[in-house]
């Protein structure tokens, strides 16, 4: 399994370029891939669909994620991303 360094495409993830890019990437792993979070500051909401919500519909395939324990706010934009996408999905 691939790990992702996030720090690679800067330390504030906030455009859906960016996102595809990593998408992408984990693309080309066949998506067994490990999303490191270490030194990530800031996730925007335009980021997290692109790259986890846009995932989740598309492949049905789980991803994994490191060094995000202490970031709530990183994750609660990820989980909204999803419920949003969930709920656009299922009107």
């Amino acid at each position: 399994m691939k790990t992702i360094k996030l720090l690679d495409f800067w330390n504030t993830l906030v455009s859906r370029e960016v996102a595809k890019k990593v998408f992408i990437l984990a693309e080309k792993e066949s998506f067994n891939v490990v999303f490191d979070w270490s030194w990530i500051d800031f996730i925007s909401s335009s980021f997290a669909d692109e790259l986890f919500a846009k995932w989740k519909n598309k492949f049905w395939k789980n991803f994994k994620i490191s060094n995000l324990n202490d970031k709530e706010f990183i994750i609660e934009v990820i989980k909204q991303s999803l419920i949003t996408r969930d709920k656009f999905t299922c009107v």
